[in-house]
């Protein structure tokens, strides 16, 4: 099966430029929580500012999460690791009866087989991309199918508190609804533990 490629169209691209020369025109635009940012929101979230963001979406979303992560470094004996409460809010999610789904690298298993045990334990879906050979290297967050953070952060201690990394925010029905379908083309390619 041919794969389509997560990418933008010539009219989602036009309308995220757009906006962005808005953003960049007005400085910034207000809003009380990242949950109610407007439609067409994007904003770039670097170093630091990324868990906060992420944390506050998934501790809102109503209907469902879906993440994929080339690594997610669960430290049960590290009480101050955001990762964690990155996981413990996703495991509050599926016990709130939210479809919650983590693909991930056979990184994180070989790596960190804790994360996948706790996730599995929390009753949150967990697959491994579609094989060994291939590296699924994204770092994507769908909350709702219309907040996306897509970029360079890694669930790990190291990329949420102390590297430089950049992940854009988008608040996009359009770019989730994206965003979902290639998640869950690499959903359904993947590998059942």
């Amino acid at each position: 099966m041919a794969r389509k490629r997560f990418g933008l169209g010539a009219l989602t691209t036009a309308f995220l430029l757009g906006v962005i020369a808005g953003l960049v025109a007005a400085s910034q635009l207000p809003y009380a929580h990242p949950a109610a940012a407007p439609e067409g929101y994007v904003t770039i979230l670097s170093d630091k500012e990324y868990f906060p963001k992420a944390l506050e979406l998934v501790q809102g979303a109503e209907k469902n999460i879906y993440v994929a992560m080339y690594v997610a470094k669960y430290d049960p004996e590290d009480p101050d690791d955001p990762v964690n409460d990155l996981l413990s809010v996703l495991a509050s999610a599926r016990q709130r009866g939210l479809d919650v789904r983590v693909l991930v690298d056979d990184e994180t298993l070989e790596s960190y087989p804790q994360t996948i045990g706790f996730l599995k334990s929390q009753g949150v879906l967990v697959r491994l991309d579609e094989s060994h050979a291939i590296r699924m290297h994204a770092k994507l967050l769908i909350v709702d199918g219309k907040h996306v953070l897509v970029g360079s952060h890694n669930w790990t201690e190291s990329a949420l508190k102390y590297n430089h990394e950049a992940t854009a925010y988008v608040r996009s029905q359009e770019v989730g609804s994206e965003a979902t379908e290639y998640f869950m083309e690499l959903w359904e390619e993947g590998r059942s533990l």
